[in-house]
């Protein structure tokens, strides 16, 4: 077995997170007293100390000072094993269903090592099961572990107590502006329910983020008498009224600004209202939102929309109106919103005549989504399905419909610090004429999200869309990345005239407000030959799933 150096001493005969406890406890010791100060039986008794939580109880170690470092030679020996294992519950819960359940998950088996990392954790894990079931007073009336140094073996003896179940009790609100009823709804349980530490957390973080309160205290009283216990909530209002403003800069829009509006809460039934003013070179909007929490708060919400916006795209120009009335319900990794859209458009593409519509659409968007940080996710996807259609039996002045998928996924190979990103944008749209489709419900492509070599939203319109891109990413220094990308992909009306590829390479830098990739992309054939087309600046700041 290869020797392992760390600092000032060399270690050799373990491996893994065996070697890691050893390291770990020297580097600990040596911050209060040098290693070359020890004696070789402190050394030995240390590394023993080291060895024991994964069953070697009978190592041994020899001790070679040299002129450099202290080389350590470890003989794990025979290692401890579980020989029996009796685990009893007992108390008002003793056949609980899920304090079973979690007993029966256990891993401390007959045979296994003992570890004693996974004796404290089975216990943690009997009593973290009672505690979520109202067992507030579970504890254990006997934890023994007795060891047979002869037959290298142990015995493992655990009674655990359930104690008496606890309930939880009436829920009471601190005077607020919000309605008791809406309030309500944010209750994850109900009265007469099992008592659940977990379950308080998340009233809390659910009430917390609401937007409503600037501060949120849920507090059970433990100290009443009986089983059941009251919870009582202190809740401060935040400011009704909050402004917001935003300054950016990306490749596809240049300049942009953001000046938002917000007004939470609208009335004592809890709606916000947000107003929100965009501006760019390419893309300028006027939003309204009005806001209606559902049924279940946490989840669900309905929406009022209305936006005029103007559109400047190389494929493009447009002026629209549009009212919107959706129903948006989200779960943790998961999202539904269906809408109905009336849209008013004058529009033109490039060297076409000028059209103006009136549709009136439904639209149904799905969205899967799976990240551990919203700003930047080493890996994750995301994907969005869309549907929509119009017909002049519905009060539209055109017949389509329209189908697409946007998916984007990121794994990371830890052990060569690099991180693979994939991008893939399918569509389709059913029309007789699509220059009678607005431009703001075309499909397009071109800009830093796809086709980087483009200009932003500049090919197309077309029926068909179809786009796919892969990053491969290279963290060089903490945070930094070196990328190199290539995509490929095209519009067209239904034929396909020329397929556009570029490729390029760049830099990336995961800041605290997310990544900033700068890079440049060169327009290429399908020979890979390079386009008769100058390579573009490209610039992107956000999240990328």
């Amino acid at each position: 077995m290869a020797a392992e150096t760390t600092g000032h001493f060399v270690i050799s005969g373990v491996k893994g997170k065996v070697l890691a406890n050893v390291q770990s406890r020297l580097q600990e010791i040596a911050e209060n007293k040098p290693l070359e100060s020890q004696t070789d039986e402190e050394l030995k008794a240390q590394v023993a100390q080291a060895l024991s939580p994964y069953g070697y109880f009978n190592s041994q170690a020899s001790i070679t000072r040299g002129r450099n470092n202290i080389q350590i030679k470890i003989t794990p020996g025979p290692r401890l094993l579980i020989a029996q294992v009796s685990i009893s519950i007992v108390g008002e819960g003793n056949d609980n269903y899920l304090i079973k359940r979690a007993l029966n998950k256990l891993t401390l088996k007959p045979g296994k090592p003992f570890i004693s990392q996974d004796y404290e954790q089975a216990k943690q894990t009997l009593m973290n099961a009672a505690e979520n079931q109202g067992y507030l007073h579970a504890s254990f009336d006997k934890a023994e572990v007795l060891v047979d140094s002869g037959h290298n073996s142990a015995s493992i003896q655990l009674v655990f107590n359930t104690g008496p179940q606890f309930f939880f009790g009436q829920v009471q609100f601190s005077p607020s502006y919000i309605s008791p009823e809406l309030l309500r709804r944010y209750i994850p349980f109900a009265e007469g329910q099992s008592y659940s530490t977990e379950q308080i957390l998340a009233f809390n973080n659910a009430l917390s983020s609401s937007g409503y309160f600037s501060n949120v205290i849920v507090k059970p009283v433990l100290n009443e008498e009986g089983q059941m216990i009251p919870v009582n909530v202190h809740l401060q209002p935040a400011p009704r009224t909050n402004y917001s403003i935003g300054l950016g800069f990306g490749t596809d829009t240049g300049v942009r600004g953001r000046l938002g509006y917000h007004v939470v809460p609208v009335n004592s039934a809890g709606h916000k209202f947000n107003a929100i003013a965009l501006g760019s070179m390419n893309e300028n909007r006027l939003q309204a939102q009005y806001i209606i929490p559902g049924q279940n708060p946490l989840t669900d919400q309905y929406d009022i929309f209305g936006s005029l916006a103007n559109l400047n795209y190389s494929a493009g120009y447009s002026n629209s109106a549009q009212v919107s009335l959706a129903q948006r319900h989200t779960l943790n990794h998961y999202q539904r919103v269906l809408s109905l859209n009336g849209l008013y458009e004058r529009y033109s593409y490039d060297e076409t005549p000028k059209f103006e519509k009136l549709i009136l659409y439904p639209k149904a968007s799905l969205s899967w989504m799976n990240k551990k940080d919203q700003l930047f996710s080493p890996t994750g996807y995301n994907v969005t399905v869309n549907a929509l259609g119009a017909s002049k039996l519905a009060l539209s002045e055109v017949n389509f419909a329209q189908a697409s998928v946007d998916a984007k996924a990121a794994v990371t190979l830890e052990k060569m610090r690099t991180r693979l990103y994939l991008h893939t944008i399918q569509g389709v749209t059913l029309i007789d004429d699509i220059n009678q489709l607005p431009l703001s419900l075309s499909m397009l492509l071109g800009g830093a999200d796809n086709l980087k070599a483009y200009t932003y939203n500049s090919i197309g319109p077309g029926k068909i869309m179809s786009y796919g891109g892969i990053e491969i990413q290279k963290e060089t220094l903490d945070n930094w990345y070196v990328t190199a990308f290539f995509d490929t992909g095209d519009v067209y009306k239904p034929s396909l005239k020329d397929w556009q590829n570029d490729l390029g390479i760049g830099l990336m830098w995961v800041s605290p407000i997310g990544p900033i990739k700068v890079g440049v992309a060169q327009a290429i054939d399908s020979g890979f030959n390079r386009k008769d087309k100058k390579p573009r600046l490209v610039i992107n700041m956000g999240p990328d799933l």
